[in-house]
């Protein structure tokens, strides 16, 4: 569906922009030519589908151009970048047909893995290979599709198969919601082509006649130096990185509007943005096995917090025995699996934990509104049992982050020696809060509980999308010396 369009494009908008690389601007006509260039070494070659083609490759304008090739040859392609080599050995996937590198990008170590599961290996160069124009390909091959992988914040990562019919669900959707046309420029600054924002916000202006800016190897706010910009994508980890850019690095542009997802914001990061970066702001709420299921302007305070869900989206808030549960009543979220994925890949047990008569629960615990709008409550399976209480500790870690104005914060609990649960709250933050702040701060957002031990870090661990991994925190503060700054609220 993807390379439909941009081959479309190409024939009515030939010289239009379809791809600024690093500062180099692609025309549609360009972007096709070389989509089918790939094609024709790949079908040269004899690899074509069906099968799974797995991508070693950093650079994104190359994965793009790759894989839809493969894709029309119906392989169904799989994402790595960094660490390529211990992800292609570990990965438990039957019917791998090769591996797919830029040149000059292949390791020793790749290849010594390639060699050991017996898997073709190709190191890719188009510059000397004959084009056959940007004009559409005959199909020969049923399309193929590309796999996602989820955040893996719990440690595992699940796959996710995008077939063109899911991309062509997804993609028009997210025009339609954030309003994209021939005259969009959206930057998506370097995120990879595995997870759900490299991969939908990359593709959605080309099947429009958009122009998708694609920038790395730079610190990131140099992508919003490029004139034009009408839309950029972030998540709150590159937020930070923008926001910790030299005074007047960038311009501020109104014209511009900066969505966020994965994950909230805190009332001074917004004043940030509207001082530094827009004053058009928006938050979306997805996964990436349901797609968008909101998209909230962030006007009010009270927008922190309370999303608005998409009409064109059935989304429901039920209890453990899947009924609806009533307005301002927490219950477990699920959203209607119609026109995208119903299972992960390979996963039986994962499936049949998520997926259910037709809704995808992503695990969120949820409460709505009587206008319709939800606000999440924190994940199931993190909810804490601190001595009988139980606790939903994301709330509380928006609460901390806004009240101690630090970059994260993470609320766990841990066993002490007499095999009871303790509250630990570990910040983000190079600097030493004062024991009065932080006293007040976690009074104002734990109020019941009586005992919290604090610990600070100068950074704490995250996935590639910039959320917390709890279960790497949780082995942190398990590591961490008696001496390392503490702090107990009794």
């Amino acid at each position: 569906m993807i390379a439909e369009r941009i081959f479309d494009w190409a024939q009515r908008t030939p010289e239009k922009t379809a791809v600024i690389y690093n500062g180099r601007p692609w025309s549609y006509r360009a972007f096709a030519e070389q989509i089918a260039t790939a094609r024709a070494y790949f079908l040269r070659r004899g690899v074509t589908g069906p099968g799974y083609a797995l991508l070693v490759i950093h650079n994104l304008l190359d994965f793009w151009i790759f894989s839809l090739a493969l894709r029309s040859l119906g392989l169904t392609t799989v994402a790595f970048a960094g660490g390529g080599a211990g992800n292609v050995a570990e990965l438990e996937l039957p019917g791998i047909r090769c591996v797919i590198t830029s040149a000059g990008e292949a390791s020793a170590d790749l290849a010594a893995v390639c060699k050991s599961r017996n898997l073709s290996l190709f190191s890719v160069w188009l510059g000397d290979e004959p084009s056959p124009g940007a004009a559409p390909p005959e199909p020969t091959h049923e399309p193929g599709g590309h796999i996602l992988l989820t955040s893996g914040t719990t440690g595992r990562y699940k796959m996710v198969v995008n077939t063109p019919a899911v991309d062509a669900a997804h993609l028009n959707l997210k025009t339609k919601v954030v309003g994209m046309n021939q005259d969009t420029l959206l930057s998506v600054f370097h995120f990879p082509a595995s997870t759900a924002v490299g991969y939908r916000w990359t593709a959605a202006p080309w099947t429009v006649g958009g122009t998708t800016l694609i920038d790395q190897g730079r610190e990131p706010y140099r992508a919003l130096l490029t004139p034009g910009i009408t839309d950029a994508v972030v998540v709150p980890a590159l937020l930070v990185r923008l926001l910790a850019a030299p005074a007047n690095a960038f311009p501020r542009n109104d014209a511009m509007q900066l969505t966020v997802g994965g994950g909230a914001l805190t009332r001074r990061q917004i004043d940030q943005i509207r001082a530094r970066i827009t004053h058009r702001i928006f938050n979306t709420l997805g996964s990436t096995e349901a797609g968008n299921i909101a998209y909230t302007p962030l006007d009010t305070d009270d927008d922190l917090r309370w999303h608005r869900l998409r009409p064109e989206r059935i989304v429901e808030i039920v209890s453990d025995s899947d009924h609806p549960v009533s307005v301002g009543e927490i219950g477990r979220l699920r959203v209607s699996t119609k026109d995208g994925p119903t299972s992960y890949l390979w996963d039986e047990l994962a499936t049949k934990a998520q997926f259910k008569d037709g809704y995808f629960y992503p695990g969120d615990l949820a409460m709505a509104r009587s206008d319709g709008r939800i606000a999440l409550q924190g994940r199931s399976t993190d909810v804490i049992n601190a001595r009988g209480l139980k606790i939903l500790p994301e709330p509380i870690e928006d609460r901390l982050c806004e009240l101690l104005q630090v970059s994260g914060v993470c609320v766990i609990s841990m066993q002490n020696e007499r095999g009871e649960e303790e509250l630990y709250v570990a910040v983000e933050t190079s600097t030493r809060i004062s024991t009065k702040r932080l006293s007040t701060a976690l009074g104002q957002a734990l109020k019941v509980v009586r005992r919290t031990h604090v610990r600070y870090f100068p950074s704490l661990p995250r996935n590639e999308m910039g959320k917390l991994s709890r279960q790497d925190v949780r082995a942190q503060l398990a590591a961490a010396p008696s001496p390392n700054p503490r702090a107990s609220r009794g």
